[in-house]
């Protein structure tokens, strides 16, 4: 088997977590991950399948990083954090986790998330409201957990937040209690949630059973119609599974285009394997960028095409892709982006390409992650996401 080296880069060991070289090389198409750990051994890992669209997509500009660092560099990258020198990233949306709870015991969870552990109060969530401003702030923040509706506080955690100046507050959400509890979900808005980040997997309760243990579909939808009513907006967040979910990615597609305008968008989350998972994935578990643009393709019947989504503009352009598209009056769905022409200014107006893109990132979700009463709707998609909006 003839191989190609991509790049040297570096990476952790998964089981360890010691920094180690890698490389990433080009296999039968397809773009792996190689490295090897002394203590563990070596690891191969398929990162991306289609080699050929891999070098097409190309890279991204490099950023600037935070204008300010609130911490010093002493152990190197990424065992510092917390904004040290070395952090070369612009902030887009701030994930800020207000609780390690959950009300779910999700066989999938990225945070491994449980019951019983105590919460932070307020004080110390306004001590990290404030650090996100002394970092440049405020920016948009996504108040995420575990959980966060387990909070019987979380509107004043949200006031909190609008009163110290954050324009644009997300929600990420099972969305169970909003489903239940239609108060709980008015006291939010009341508060100032401009945006519900809706955990929805699928339009089938098999789907649920296997991903949340549970049979949700119902709750799900009921959450939707509640933030309906609430004049809320949603973007939808599947988390994508080979031969769990990878069928329903039209589906969720034309669910979306239903619930306009309420529903502003989908966020697809190609599965990965860390937090609560019982096994070490195959190349056969895993689904990349590329699969998830040809699903969308195939199974919209080429309503939405995987020429219709563009790169990541950050150096990490193999990271995500996003498409954005306008619900026309016969409900079929227009892209006014190209990955042949990347004109994104007839997408999100223009000169917006002389921002950085974290700035562009920041003003596009401000300005279409709300609720906006309109007789057709526009709607973006991204994987790892669609980062879109409808």
């Amino acid at each position: 088997m003839q191989e190609e080296l991509l790049q040297e880069t570096q990476s952790l060991c998964p089981e360890c977590l010691r920094k180690i070289a890698a490389l990433r090389k080009v296999a039968n198409g397809n773009v792996y991950l190689e490295k090897s750990c002394p203590v563990h051994g070596d690891f191969r890992v398929l990162v991306w399948r289609d080699a050929e669209l891999y070098r097409r997509w190309g890279r991204g500009e490099e950023t600037r990083g935070p204008q300010k660092r609130l911490t010093a560099t002493q152990r190197g990258c990424p065992y510092d954090c917390g904004l040290c020198p070395e952090h070369r990233a612009e902030t887009c949306t701030v994930l800020m986790e207000v609780t390690a709870s959950c009300d779910l015991h999700c066989p999938f969870c990225f945070a491994s998330s449980g019951k019983g552990t105590s919460d932070l109060d307020l004080g110390k969530i306004a001590g990290m409201y404030q650090a996100i401003v002394d970092a440049g702030g405020p920016y948009p923040v996504q108040l995420s957990g575990g959980e966060p509706t387990v909070r019987d506080d979380l509107p004043h955690i949200v006031a909190l937040g609008k009163k110290m100046g954050f324009g644009h507050i997300q929600l990420n959400t099972h969305g169970l209690r909003l489903a239940r509890d239609r108060e709980y979900l008015l006291r939010l808005k009341e508060a100032g949630v401009d945006l519900v980040y809706l955990q929805f997997d699928g339009v089938s309760d098999d789907v649920y059973h296997q991903l949340r243990g549970a049979n949700l579909l119902d709750l799900k939808l009921q959450a939707i119609e509640n933030c309906a009513q609430a004049r809320i907006g949603v973007i939808l967040v599947p988390t994508l599974v080979p031969r769990v979910n990878d069928h329903q990615v039209g589906d969720i597609v034309r669910l979306a285009k239903r619930w306009v305008p309420v529903v502003k968008g989908i966020h697809f989350q190609p599965v990965s394997y860390f937090g609560r998972y019982p096994r070490t994935p195959r190349d056969e578990d895993r689904i990349t960028i590329p699969d998830v643009l040809r699903a969308l393709e195939a199974q919209t019947q080429g309503e939405v095409r995987a020429t219709d989504f563009v790169p990541r503009r950050r150096s990490d352009s193999h990271c995500g892709f996003s498409g954005f598209f306008v619900l026309m009056e016969d409900q079929h769905l227009q892209a006014t982006t190209s990955f042949n022409h990347r004109q994104l200014e007839a997408t999100h107006g223009s000169g917006c390409l002389k921002e950085s893109p974290a700035q562009h990132v920041r003003r596009f979700i401000s300005q279409r992650g709300r609720f906006i009463e309109r007789s057709s709707g526009c709607c973006s998609t991204g994987a790892g996401g669609w980062q879109g909006f409808f």
